[in-house]
């Protein structure tokens, strides 16, 4: 990859990030202390370290944290497509201000707010407060999931306003205006419940972290490793957007800057070597839609598996694993195929960099990302993990520079004197805490709006009956509730409201289908199904949502770049992304997947499995095998039903997919023998 396509990717995932490049000099100032002052303070609660005598306490630290970053939403994020690439017009500058006001009120008043419980407010003023921040919350959520965001959260505010007059399922326990904005702006069923937790106490250690490591250079240092990994490989920029994506996507968590990030080089590639512009779009979805579940940094959906479910975030990311790896497997197996099928060769050798070269010039990025495994699994820091691991990273840059520097061929080199050194790494500092921002401003502006959706469903009851109502649809069929919790994904994630379907879901289905499973006897073997499994199921198919046509927004962004037509980029992006479609049922119904309370050699059979039916499946779809050759249209479809019979996790499935799928192979390779013997007589 040359220098001027890894700086082209950089600019178009900074413009994805934040419009920090477009602010006037005294914002960019406000806009970076922010996330400084917040890493002060999420340190300073972390260690219970007193403050003017004080530990910050949850409540105080919430609103003091809120304070800090609300400037920044609206400074951040444009309010449209056009905005977001200018700088803050004049009314952003008033929405800023009106949000920075609303928490310096509760934050004032933060103390009595903890004692007194004003979640049901005392007055007028508590009130008008309360509606601000809403109405505020509103427009946050427009900028980053649209109008059906917004809509999402107008019914969850009306719905329990209404719930005592609704019929059936929908009857719920009725409160006043007044009570619902209350509940929102001051209790824990509001923003000092699960949002603030998620975000003060576990997303925004790995936030900083993924800037740090972006703006310091990692970004393009796996970029850099993906294509002298696989460049050069037949197919190259496929499958270096495959390698890339899963690269990336374990720094940044989003699908969004996951298309930018590495797309904005992967996809003109692709289409220079010959691959059709919805293909190249279509790869890049899928690839930067597994980014959302790669370890160690996951989507913020991830992260509140921590706090609904009650599990350590190092045990979300061990089972995320191998069901993300058998993704990417897949992918390679039909960019494989569908190169040898179009005769397209890797990238030339002179624009694929060495192995050896990029590791030595980049090594402690991914000692850095090994570090952080360790923290989290081994060592079990927690989420305090993240800012051990910025201290090694700008440790170990320090001693890169200062090995270098000392070499006797870089003594006179003006590139290692203290001023040019000097002013790159404080260059690099500034490209880091912006990135890190623009991160943050992405979760401030969800997780403000999300307490409307937890007050709607948990304050009147309405879950706790939906949950009923759903078990009950299901009968004791497990698979008929997952097929209805994957179809409501699925229709969720279409439209962009990814978060709002797993929380819903999260309180309502998982916990009573993890309670059914316990007593039917085909899952007692097997200990029942794995709580972090069933959230994982959700968590896996709300990203599919992101590209299944008609609306598949994913999708569309990934053929902006490519100049793609967006609908038939979706459709092929549903052939490709089939592992995300399947693996799901897999790992719910096989837990040794997860990895989890599992003996190492049952994960591996069962990954073995997994893997071959997955082979032969995404070998069908692209009417390629390896060894056998092209596969004509009755080997084509036997081989992606044996495919999936095989992987499915149930023994007589399994025996009868492996026969059909060996028939299928040996049939195909005979054809294609007698073809070739033919062809050459």
């Amino acid at each position: 990859m040359s220098t001027s396509d890894a700086k082209s990717a950089t600019r178009e995932r900074k413009q994805g990030l934040s419009r920090y490049a477009l602010m006037p000099l005294p914002v960019k100032v406000i806009f970076l202390v922010g996330p400084v002052i917040a890493t002060v303070l999420f340190i300073l609660h972390w260690f219970s370290v007193p403050v003017f005598g004080t530990v910050l306490s949850s409540t105080p630290y919430y609103y003091l944290l809120l304070t800090v970053l609300a400037f920044n939403i609206f400074m951040g994020l444009g309010a449209t497509g056009t905005q977001k690439r200018h700088g803050p017009p004049w009314y952003d500058y008033i929405l800023a201000a009106a949000t920075f006001g609303c928490m310096i009120y509760f934050l004032i008043n933060s103390s009595e707010i903890a004692a007194r419980n004003w979640d049901r407010p005392p007055g007028l003023t508590q009130v008008a407060f309360a509606v601000v921040l809403g109405l505020l919350a509103l427009e946050a959520g427009r900028r980053i999931g649209g109008w059906p965001l917004v809509i999402v959260y107008l019914l969850a505010i009306i719905y329990p306003m209404v719930a005592g007059m609704m019929p059936g399922i929908f009857y719920a326990i009725q409160f006043s205006f007044s009570q619902v904005v209350g509940y929102y702006a001051y209790s824990a069923s509001g923003i000092l419940g699960l949002p603030s937790q998620l975000f003060g106490e576990q997303i925004l250690g790995y936030y900083l972290f993924a800037g740090m490591m972006i703006g310091l250079g990692g970004g393009e240092f796996f970029l850099k490793l993906a294509t002298a990994i696989a460049g050069r490989f037949r197919g190259g920029p496929a499958k270096v957007a495959v390698v890339a994506s899963g690269f990336f996507g374990s720094l940044s968590g989003s699908i969004i800057a996951n298309i930018a990030g590495t797309g904005g080089f992967t996809i003109p590639a692709m289409k220079r070597l010959g691959y059709s512009p919805e293909y190249a779009a279509a790869i890049e979805t899928c690839a930067s839609t597994g980014g959302e579940t790669m370890p160690p940094i996951m989507s913020g959906v991830a992260f509140m598996v921590v706090v609904i479910a009650g599990v350590p975030y190092a045990d979300v990311m061990v089972a995320a694993f191998l069901p993300t790896l058998l993704h990417y497997f897949a992918l390679i197996v039909q960019v494989d195929s569908y190169a040898v099928r179009h005769n397209i060769h890797g990238l030339p050798r002179a624009e694929c960099p060495r192995i050896g070269q990029v590791l030595l010039d980049g090594w402690l990025y991914p000692v850095v990302i090994l570090f952080l495994v360790f923290g989290l699994v081994y060592m079990r820091w927690d989420a305090i993990t993240p800012i051990y691991a910025i201290g090694l990273t700008i440790i170990l840059q320090l001693i890169v520079w200062m090995v270098k520097r000392t070499l006797k061929s870089n003594r006179d080199n003006p590139e290692f004197g203290l001023k040019v050194s000097a002013q790159r790494a404080w260059q690099r500092i500034i490209n880091s805490i912006s990135d890190a921002a623009g991160l943050i401003n992405y979760g401030a502006a969800i997780f403000i709006g999300v307490p409307f959706v937890l007050i709607g469903l948990n304050q009147t009851g309405f879950s706790a009956g939906l949950t009923n109502y759903i078990v009950g649809l299901g009968g004791q069929s497990v698979y008929l509730i997952l097929f209805i919790a994957f179809a409501f994904c699925i229709v969720m994630g279409m439209i962009g409201l990814s978060r709002a379907a797993y929380l819903f879901l999260a309180v309502t289905m998982a916990p009573a289908l993890v309670t059914l499973c316990k007593g039917l006897p085909e899952f007692q073997a097997t200990g029942g199904i794995s709580l972090i499994g069933v959230h994982l199921f959700l968590i896996f198919y709300i990203g599919v949502g992101g590209f299944t046509p008609p609306v598949a927004i994913n999708a569309y962004v990934a053929a902006s770049i490519a100049g793609a037509k967006p609908l038939k980029t979706a459709w092929v992006a549903c052939r490709l992304g089939i592992a995300l479609i399947l693996v799901p049922f897999f790992f719910v119904l096989r837990p040794a997947l997860l990895i989890i309370n599992t003996e190492w050699y049952l994960v591996l059979l069962n990954m073995l499995l997994v893997l071959i039916g997955i082979w032969f499946l995404a070998s069908g779809l692209e009417r390629y095998i390896i060894g056998a050759g092209k596969l004509d249209l009755p080997a084509r479809v036997v081989m992606i039903l044996g495919g999936f019979l095989f992987a499915f996790p149930e023994t007589t499935t399994t025996i009868l997919g492996g026969v059909i799928c060996i028939i299928a192979y040996v049939y195909t390779m005979l054809r294609n023998r007698r073809e070739k013997a033919a062809t050459a007589t």
